[in-house]
């Protein structure tokens, strides 16, 4: 399976590269920090007129560091904003899922985004502003 990547690089030594990810048949191209950070908190589902899926990684770690360099939020900023919007019948947080589930939803939407610290397969196309 080919997948296009969007690499998002931290400058900070102490945290590993965090590439996003989206199929090939995905016409997205490119983001920035801000778009992408709108999309896991479902301000938008759209980029661009795109519509557009994201799937939060299970890896704790890879998670807390997505957040906290990305949506520039702390877990616990997560969680209250999450019960926030769930209290106000607003949006579900994305789906959680672990490397093997992210391939096999893949096959089913080609619209989906994640994030992971080790790219499954495919091609470095740009770095995320």
């Amino acid at each position: 399976m080919k997948t296009l990547l969007l690499s998002l690089l931290i400058s900070s030594s102490s945290y590993a590269n965090i590439s996003i990810i989206t199929q090939n048949d995905n016409e997205l191209s490119n983001i920035t920090q801000q778009e992408l950070a709108n999309l896991f908190l479902k301000k938008t589902n759209h980029i661009r007129g795109i519509k557009i899926t994201p799937i939060d990684s299970s890896n704790k770690e890879l998670y807390e560091k997505f957040y906290k360099k990305v949506v520039k939020k702390t877990p616990s900023q997560i969680r209250e904003y999450w019960i926030n919007q769930i209290y106000k019948g607003n949006q579900q947080p994305p789906k959680r899922l672990n490397n093997k589930q992210i391939v096999k939803e893949f096959k089913k939407n080609p619209m989906i985004i994640t994030y992971t610290s080790n790219p499954l397969t495919g091609k470095l196309i740009l770095t995320v502003k």
